[in-house]
């Protein structure tokens, strides 16, 4: 199993996929699109380190205007997934970010079937989320309704690597800093201490 996150800044695939990551760490995959300077690339190498994770990319976009640039984005993440051939993708939920809503919709692009022959079709694509953004700028038809169950030890090193990003973190009243709690609210209602939600945009099964 090969699973692709794409994070549009380093931090993103931390507060939306970190518990997968702990609970994966050999499977997962993490390209992160803006480039991000030394301090929050040496946040970045940390948290990995933390998730266990050690197969990670940067493709150097400029942060914030991504979505100035979408055909180079695709053609980047083509080229990723043509390389990788992944068997699951996780996307950021497009909300309020420019740079969330450029990734999003440059992944879905990619995960496009193509009449290119080295075109990697990826059979699973998920959408996961940032509890940063709490206001969406257009509507979609995702549903969370993907639900993957941590553990104690997974759900407290997604916490690590979350905070490993200080540079990143405004206040202590923050969703950064309310990980385990968060998992914990998509987990008990579902009969789970912990889980982290998804939503399913496509689950091709062979």
């Amino acid at each position: 199993m090969k699973r692709l996150i794409l994070a549009p800044h380093m931090d993103d695939e931390s507060m939306g996929c970190g518990g997968l990551m702990a609970k994966y760490p050999d499977e997962c995959i993490v390209v992160t699109v803006t480039e991000s300077g030394e301090i929050r690339s040496g946040e970045h190498a940390k948290a990995m380190e933390i998730l266990g994770v050690s197969e990670m990319r940067n493709l150097g976009f400029e942060d914030g205007v991504t979505d100035q640039h979408m055909t180079a984005l695709v053609g980047a993440i083509d080229a990723v997934m043509a390389e990788v051939r992944p068997d699951e993708v996780y996307l950021p939920y497009p909300s309020l970010h420019q740079d969330h809503i450029a990734v999003y919709e440059a992944g879905m692009r990619s995960a496009r079937v193509s009449m290119s022959s080295d075109h990697h079709f990826p059979p699973t694509v998920l959408v996961y989320d940032i509890a940063a953004y709490d206001v969406n700028l257009y509507p979609t038809d995702l549903r969370w309704n993907v639900f993957e169950a941590l553990s104690e030890e997974e759900v407290t090193k997604k916490a690590l690597a979350c905070t490993a990003y200080q540079s990143e973190i405004p206040s202590e009243i923050h969703p950064i800093n309310s990980v385990k709690q968060l998992a914990a609210a998509a987990g008990l209602v579902r009969l789970m201490e912990y889980a982290e939600q998804y939503a399913l945009v496509r689950q091709v099964r062979r």
